[in-house]
């Protein structure tokens, strides 16, 4: 058999070959992964900034709610351990406090960034005792999370 140069001439290929395709999706998944993980670092900052900012408004309320019912929180809020309840008496704590302190705590119905509820437990005045009333974030934040405040809460009748 004889070949002829028309038998040998080749066309051209146009196109990426699958090779070059793999390199661009592996490329693409690098990048990918290292936005996810610097996106997730911006997310749990402000979650933190966030609760921060809850806890600071809740302890200012309380405060201002205790001096213009000149009460204990305890008194105000008719319980010893808001964060031993329910959903409807940690709402209804909020409540209260909101109205003695002339603020509106409804924000805060829907808990912590990471969907729990703000913990309050009112000690002071609790069984005659002068212990400090307490808030903190009430937990459900990613194991490692750093920067969560727990404010300080002066005590009032003691």
């Amino acid at each position: 058999m004889v070949y002829t140069d028309a038998h040998m001439v080749r066309t051209k290929q146009t196109g990426f070959t699958i090779v070059e395709l793999l390199i661009v999706i592996v490329v693409i998944g690098i990048l990918a992964a290292i936005v996810i993980v610097a996106f997730n670092g911006v997310q749990t900052r402000a979650k933190v900034q966030q609760a921060n900012s809850d806890l600071n408004a809740l302890t200012k309320a309380i405060e201002a709610a205790r001096i213009n019912q000149n009460k204990t929180l305890y008194a105000i809020t008719g319980s010893a351990c808001t964060r031993c309840g329910t959903q409807a008496s940690y709402e209804n704590a909020l409540d209260r406090i909101g109205a003695a302190a002339g603020m509106n705590l409804s924000g805060l119905k829907k808990g912590n960034p990471w969907g729990v509820n703000y913990s309050i437990d009112e000690n002071e005045g609790e069984n005659g005792n002068c212990n400090r009333d307490g808030v903190n974030y009430g937990g459900g934040a990613p194991s490692g999370t750093t920067g969560i405040i727990t404010p300080v809460i002066e005590t009032y009748a003691c």
